[in-house]
């Protein structure tokens, strides 16, 4: 006796199958795209981070400690608002201090917010703007050319 067909078992069987093989790729791809937008978020995070701390040594803007202060850019291709914060910690160095600046997108943490955070020392503002009032008042500076 030759069977003409597939039985109802094995139609079943093979549905049950291609079933779970494309439940397993769509999770797959749903993690694929969150891990594409963590990366996208995180290099825009790092761009923006690289921005402020640039503003803040080029003097565009006076280092001051700031929390969570909301991040103006036209040009951030983003739904969620971005947040910076600067924290100034003194070094052992004399007339140095840390600049950490990070950036952090403002959405539910477990979205998986994205964040980047950079540090720089500098020269301490408040150091470096009592020696130029110091130099001011008195007419000289510890800088250039002196004639014997």
């Amino acid at each position: 006796m030759k069977r003409q067909g597939f039985s109802l078992l094995e139609v079943i069987l093979a549905l049950a199958i291609l079933g779970g093989a494309i439940a397993v790729l769509g999770e797959l791809a749903r993690q694929g795209l969150e891990n594409t937008r963590l990366a996208r978020d995180t290099a825009c995070a790092q761009l923006l981070c690289e921005s402020k701390l640039a503003e803040l040594l080029s003097g565009m803007e006076y280092p001051e400690p700031v929390q969570q202060a909301p991040l103006t850019s036209g040009d951030v291709p983003s739904q969620f608002p971005w947040v910076y914060s600067i924290e100034l910690v003194p070094t052992a160095q004399d007339g140095l201090v840390a600049v950490w600046v990070t950036v952090t997108q403002e959405r539910p943490s477990e979205r998986h917010p994205a964040q980047c955070t950079l540090v720089r020392w500098i020269l301490d503002p408040g150091v470096a703007l009592s020696e130029a009032q110091t130099e001011g008042s008195t007419g000289f500076s510890s800088g250039g050319l002196s004639s014997p």
